[in-house]
């Protein structure tokens, strides 16, 4: 269930006098738990932000001629560039954000940084708020081995760490390591810092012999405020507890206001159910989504069986065309766009906006193509990655779908301007059904089949609508790509994005007012239905106000 049923849901659950006085009271306590703890509990704040993390200099091997290879720099450059090749620098803002200030002595644990692998070098104070505080930080400071915040070893001081750098230079131009102790970490031993004061600490740091690969970027900080947190401000817990009180109190606060409106703004149970039985059929991009709110009508109706299955959308038009009278109410079919199939008994009804995305292999190694770059790929004027960006030979797989397929005649029609290629592959690895053949295209049958293939093979690119094509870039190895610019959403449409259409839902002619098909058809336009659409990422074409959404009356759709 979305967010917006789940709230529709509570208010009529509670849309009784008293169990509105106590909704209100539990939010009223949900919002309000944050604040009693960030200013009565634990009053005092300290965050910090990692500024800059890198490396410095540049790679001896930079210094070379990628065309032949010889060396163009300067001896001298190139021992420096050595030198400085596994050296990096670290800023780090330190920040008083609570309304109080903070003493040495609220501290448990006192705030310390260690940086993985890496040996500190040197370190400075700067930016502080006035130069007190900073002379302040700069004598606390303290520089230890390894350790843990149970049990913290004694620290040097600044002095003692830049008395040494000479040393550690003149090992490294020697090439050879030089002997000298080696610190892991910086503490901040009786620190102070009143409201709003803050300074930035840079750290530099040198990979430990032995290291290879890249330069580590690891940072960790160990400290305990008492009534107090300490935090980094770049870390957003999607989980935390203020979060979720204070989301918990907005949900309630919700449906305390959809109280006052659910007695007269939603028709009975009674007057939207039926009993019998409906399929629907088509569209393998949208069923999901139809599915899901299906289950949702089947659980105010509990007469009323309603089933789905992914056939396409030109092989679900054709379903429904030969429907005779007697079972005109026991099928729908839903087709991305308008169907050609579509003969003049067959009603269409606008549900919801569909936005289409190309994806990638994460091998390809793009995530922007222009129109002709596409129309170049499935033409197979463009074979192979390399043709459209710098970087490692991959060979383009095409992974289309079917002639029965409303989104692949979306995308024909949009994006392509004319037909998909000829079938060439099975495998989607190499044109093995016409070695000769200018492209490497196979086909697949539905939208979950397609996403898998050009997860799995390297180098392919083929399209899906957008939520589905989102929720598999998060957990397989394919990207969302950008079309002419435009990032694939209902919000760049009128901007000029172009791979979109409207999903209709087809019906034998009208369907009778006490029949399953009727009462489903009304429930598509409901509050809860709508909110369906939208947590999914569609925008419904019925609006709140019954009007349908401007998207949904283009003629060209």
């Amino acid at each position: 269930m979305g967010v917006g049923a789940t709230m529709q849901s509570l208010a009529e659950i509670l849309s009784s006098d008293s169990g509105s006085l106590v909704l209100g009271l539990a939010a009223l306590v949900a919002i309000a738990a944050p604040f009693i703890d960030r200013y009565f509990i634990r009053r005092r704040r300290l965050t910090f932000r990692v500024l800059y993390n890198s490396k410095i200099g540049l790679s001896p091997f930079d210094l070379h001629d990628g065309e032949n290879g010889s060396a163009q720099a300067a001896p001298q450059l190139e021992q420096v560039a050595r030198l400085l090749d596994r050296m990096s620098i670290v800023v780090i803002r330190v920040h008083n954000t609570g309304g109080f200030d903070i003493a040495p002595d609220d501290f448990e644990i006192p705030l310390s940084f260690t940086f993985g692998s890496r040996i500190v070098w040197d370190a400075r104070v700067s930016d502080a708020t006035d130069d007190g505080l900073r002379q302040h930080v700069r004598d606390g400071l303290e520089f230890f081995t390894r350790e843990t915040p149970q049990k913290p070893v004694e620290g040097v001081k600044l002095s003692r760490v830049r008395a040494l750098l000479p040393k550690r230079f003149a090992g490294l131009a020697a090439e050879a390591p030089a002997e000298a102790p080696e610190w892991h970490g910086v503490r901040f031993a009786r620190l102070s810092l009143k409201r709003k004061e803050k300074f930035k600490l840079v750290v530099v740091l040198r990979e430990s012999e032995g290291h290879d690969g890249e330069i580590s970027k690891e940072i960790d900080h160990h400290a305990r405020l008492a009534a107090g947190r300490i935090k980094d401000d770049r870390k957003q817990r999607r989980f935390g507890w203020p979060v979720i009180t204070t989301a918990v109190g907005v949900l309630l606060t919700g449906a305390l206001l959809a109280t006052l409106l659910v007695s007269w703004s939603r028709p009975s149970d009674s007057a939207q159910c039926a009993t019998g039985k409906l399929s629907v059929e088509g569209s393998s991009a949208f069923v999901p989504i139809i599915d899901s709110i299906a289950a949702e009508y089947h659980g105010q109706c509990d007469g009323a069986a309603i089933t789905t299955r992914a056939t396409g959308s030109v092989t679900g038009v054709r379903a429904l065309a030969p429907v005779d009278a007697a079972g005109k109410d026991g099928l729908a079919v839903l087709s991305d766009g308008r169907s050609n199939e579509a003969g003049p008994d067959l009603a269409a009804k606008a549900v919801a906006v569909v936005v289409y995305s190309l994806v990638v292999n994460r091998a390809a190694g793009v995530d922007k193509l222009t129109t002709q770059q596409v129309k170049d790929i499935f033409s197979g004027r463009v074979r192979n990655w390399d043709q459209l960006r710098p970087g490692p030979s991959v060979p383009i797989g095409i992974v289309g779908r079917g002639q029965e397929s409303g989104t692949r005649k979306t995308f024909e029609q949009k994006v392509l301007g004319g037909a998909e290629d000829r079938l060439t592959s099975d495998s989607c690895r190499k044109p093995e059904r016409d070695p000769a053949a200018a492209t490497t295209r196979c086909e697949r049958g539905t939208t979950a089949e397609v996403l898998t293939e050009v997860a799995n093979v390297p180098g392919a690119i083929g399209y899906a609508d957008v939520r589905a094509a989102k929720t598999a870039a998060a957990r397989d190895q394919l990207g969302v790509v950008q079309l002419d610019g435009h990032y694939p959403d209902v919000t760049t449409v009128d901007a000029g994005y172009r791979f979109w259409t409207v999903e209709y839902l087809y019906t034998k002619g009208v369907p009778s007012n006490d029949s399953v098909l009727k009462r489903f058809l009304d429930y598509l336009a409901s509050p809860t239905a709508r909110a369906e659409l939208q947590d999914a990422g569609y925008t419904p074409c019925v609006a709140k106000d019954g009007l349908l959404d401007p998207l949904c009356t283009r003629p060209d759709i």
